[in-house]
């Protein structure tokens, strides 16, 4: 018998799917859920706003085959990490106790020492991850976060061709807590929370020399637009009086004009032809291919071990959602 602890809280039970559908939806929509924070961390106000009209008005989204199929299968992914973890069903919507919006539904509960949660997904044919998405991953996290583990057990199976199972065992793996990731997702949620509390608005409260710079950028973007399809209409002009000149494509070209004019720089560099290399020693380029595919094979398994974080950034421009200010 193994010893069970304490989770780092008790999570609050709001409702069970399972006794009241419509209880347990309205409860959802009240708060931000495990099912929703990805797209609320990783997606802009359009995206908020969809989530929040889906809360208001419940989702068009009725679901596909494919998500169809997911739900059927749970039931037997659950049965599965039941005989492995010792895991119940659960339909249960918990909410944190410090952060009462805060909330999820497992899709099962276990306590293998320590309590946990469970997540079980079916993937289309052709799924080759070994870990968890993004998005599920977030899902995982926001999950330990509301209940309070200090990790979640991902399991899925992959379907086979026809879009149904296959014999294969699911696969699955433990996600621990990260309390890095939690922090992130519990500023978008609690960022997203306080935007709908404030009734929705489409601008955010920014200074003055920043709103003036945002809408220099967009007169900006706005005449790039215009520049980058001026430029593709001379170009195709261009590369047509190249394409008719005798030589062009051996020795290059130069032209000047009234404003301007263009260099065509043709250039030639021996490359490896590997399906001529193959038909003539067969037996080197094998060992070639056998050789790359063990460095490769080697690079993954140092990265598994050896890795470190490469920062990077990008600053992207959003249109403004012309929709929802005209509504």
């Amino acid at each position: 018998m193994s010893v069970v602890t304490q989770t780092r809280h008790t999570a609050i039970a709001l409702a069970s799917q399972a006794d009241d559908e419509e209880v347990w939806h309205g409860f959802r929509a009240e708060g931000a859920t495990a099912s929703e924070v990805h797209d609320i961390a990783t997606g802009g106000r359009k995206t908020w706003r969809r989530i929040l009209t889906d809360k208001l008005n419940g989702s068009t989204f009725r679901g596909n085959r494919h998500t169809k199929r997911g739900h059927e299968r749970e039931p037997v992914l659950l049965e599965w990490a039941d005989g492995q973890y010792g895991v119940d069903a659960n339909s249960t919507l918990f909410a944190h106790p410090e952060f009462p919006l805060h909330r999820g539904t497992p899709d099962g509960l276990g306590a293998d020492g320590a309590p946990f949660g469970v997540e079980v997904k079916s993937h289309a044919f052709g799924w080759t991850r070994t870990d968890a998405p993004p998005d599920h991953y977030d899902q995982c996290q926001w999950n330990i976060h509301v209940y309070g583990a200090e990790r979640w057990l991902y399991v899925w199976e992959v379907l086979g061709e026809d879009g149904y199972a296959t014999l294969e065992h699911p696969f699955f793996v433990w996600i621990e807590r990260d309390d890095a990731r939690i922090a992130f997702l519990v500023a978008q949620a609690d960022a997203f929370l306080a935007w709908r509390e404030a009734g929705a608005p489409e601008l955010d409260d920014i200074p003055d020399d920043l709103d003036e710079s945002l809408t220099a950028w967009a007169d900006a973007k706005e005449r790039k637009s215009i520049a980058v399809k001026d430029e593709k209409v001379a170009e195709k002009v261009i590369r047509a009086y190249i394409a008719a000149t005798p030589d062009a494509e051996v020795h290059g070209l130069k032209r000047s004009g009234s404003r301007g004019g263009f260099g065509y720089t043709v250039k030639s560099e021996p490359v490896l032809d590997e399906d001529a290399w193959k038909a003539a020693e067969p037996e080197s380029h094998e060992a070639w291919v056998a050789l790359r595919k063990r460095a490769d094979d080697a690079a993954a398994v140092a990265l598994t071990l050896y890795s470190k974080q490469k920062i990077s950034n990008t600053l992207a421009f959003k249109a403004p959602d012309t929709k929802a200010a005209a509504a």
